[in-house]
């Protein structure tokens, strides 16, 4: 899991939604909204209209998370991941594959 000083609070996702600078970008792991920052924060929205089962969206949110430490190009990104439907299903290589990518895709947009 990633450390809380690592994650957005919920005060820091309501600014962060009001920014006109947010940048989106997206593929079949979900959409990803960032804005450049001075140190990466990163929160993962699960949303329960997606899969009903709580220990799914746990495990699902953890992955990401670790994935997210294990990435090594990734520039200071404030970011908000939203899960799409088809994450639940995919397998680990293919999840980190595409959130890889995603990441990518924000690092050469910024």
């Amino acid at each position: 899991m990633l450390p809380s000083t690592q994650r957005l609070t919920r005060q820091q996702v309501t600014d962060f939604l009001k920014s006109p600078a947010i940048k989106v970008v997206f593929n079949r792991a979900g959409t990803f909204k960032y804005i450049p920052s001075d140190f990466p924060l990163l929160t993962i929205v699960t949303g329960s209209k997606n899969q009903k089962k709580a220990v799914l969206r746990n495990t699902l949110r953890r992955r990401l998370y670790s994935l997210f430490t294990q990435y090594k190009g990734l520039k200071s990104i404030q970011g908000i991941v939203y899960v799409s439907k088809q994450a639940y299903d995919m397998s680990y290589e293919d999840l980190s594959r595409y959130f890889y990518s995603l990441l990518e895709q924000s690092t050469k947009n910024s």
